[in-house]
């Protein structure tokens, strides 16, 4: 992992020493500038309960064309509004039932896996697995939050969704010349020609299992986030039969999650340490890390992984309440929740992965 991280930085010296405010990508990073800036007022003056999700919706749902945002808009909508129905549906049975809460969860999360490797609507199967996990965790600390956590995510998500629609929609271009996706699976013969990606959605669902087990335990904060981390890093594009591609996958994921958390948060405690006390320098300067942000998720070296989890980490610390931030705590238990999900995901791999040995002889 050490080798990952290294490659990492050294792309990511070189994206930021290519900025651009002037090109294409440039034009696409101040959209989705625009998109979280107009979702963070939204959300501020109706007064929501996590404003930072409908900025973090805003960041991923902005893609580069108009129908690219629109299609993984309505996937995100779609996906968190079953989620938090299926959460808030399941919760009265398994408030009180610690193993069959697990067992929710590890289901939840092996389908919503799943269903990204083999469903043309893979991200809204994700998002979906994802939403119902928070749901049912968030039980476990307040045992009637359930429904206030589903309509809250649900609403926070379609406010910053529809701003980045909205934003894509006037100023984003309308053709799309991206390569045709890849043909999507199905569901068919899950046990037979796509059962590495069935096995690698019941490592996922064991990971997320496990996940409030071992908060129990450690009385750890931020066990959500821990799930969140499991189900993200273990949703890799193009599972193969090949378990040490497939690790190495994992692995890379893992490090350049971890690495765009710390940089999301040390940017954060700078401009805390900076100390914006108005409105708008510091909706200015949310603004600016967020552009930074995207322009690293754009990049063709195959980091952009980082661009994406540093801005939701940069998000997360400075959009904390009605106004500019008081405190890095967000940032740091985000990143000791991703540490710990980080942590089952290896000891998920270690247990359950084949040796080299003993793949080479199957």
């Amino acid at each position: 992992m050490s080798g990952a991280a290294t490659r990492a930085i050294s792309a990511l010296r070189r994206e930021l020493l290519e900025i651009d405010l002037a090109g294409p990508r440039g034009h696409h990073c101040s959209r989705v500038a625009l998109a979280v800036t107009l979702a963070v007022i939204v959300a501020l003056v109706l007064r929501v309960d996590a404003p930072w999700w409908a900025a973090i919706s805003a960041f991923v749902s902005t893609q580069v064309t108009a129908p690219s945002s629109l299609r993984r808009g309505a996937l995100r909508i779609v996906g968190t509004a079953i989620g938090s129905a299926a959460g808030l549906l399941l919760s009265p049975w398994l408030i009180e039932d610690q193993v069959a809460l697990s067992l929710a969860l590890f289901v939840a999360s092996s389908i919503g896996v799943l269903g990204l490797q083999v469903s043309r609507h893979g991200y809204a199967w994700l998002l979906g697995a994802v939403t119902a996990d928070m749901v049912l965790l968030a039980t476990l600390d307040d045992p009637t939050s359930a429904l206030s956590v589903a309509c809250n995510r649900t609403a926070e998500v379609t406010i910053g969704t529809l701003a980045a629609i909205l934003v894509s929609h006037l100023l984003s271009p309308r053709e799309d010349h991206a390569p045709p996706r890849p043909r999507a699976p199905g569901w068919s013969d899950l046990l037979g020609a796509q059962w590495a990606s069935t096995q690698h959605a019941m490592r996922a669902g064991l990971g997320v299992m496990l996940v409030p087990l071992a908060w129990s335990w450690l009385q750890l904060p931020s066990f959500s986030q821990a799930a969140i981390t499991v189900a993200a890093v273990m949703a890799v594009p193009a599972i193969s039969d090949d378990d040490a591609a497939n690790r190495e996958k994992i692995a890379v994921r893992s490090t350049h999650r971890i690495l765009g958390c710390l940089i999301g948060g040390l940017a954060g405690l700078a401009v805390l340490i900076a100390s914006f006390e108005n409105f708008l320098p510091w909706l200015a300067a949310l603004a600016i890390g967020v552009w930074v942000g995207a322009h690293v998720q754009a990049s063709a070296r195959d980091i952009g992984y980082v661009g994406t989890q540093g801005a939701v980490v940069f998000i997360m610390t400075m959009v904390q309440g009605s106004g500019p931030p008081s405190s890095i705590i967000p940032g740091i238990e985000r990143l000791a929740g991703i540490t710990g999900g980080l942590l089952i995901v290896e000891i998920v791999a270690i247990l359950l992965t084949p040796s080299a040995r003993n793949a080479e002889t199957r």
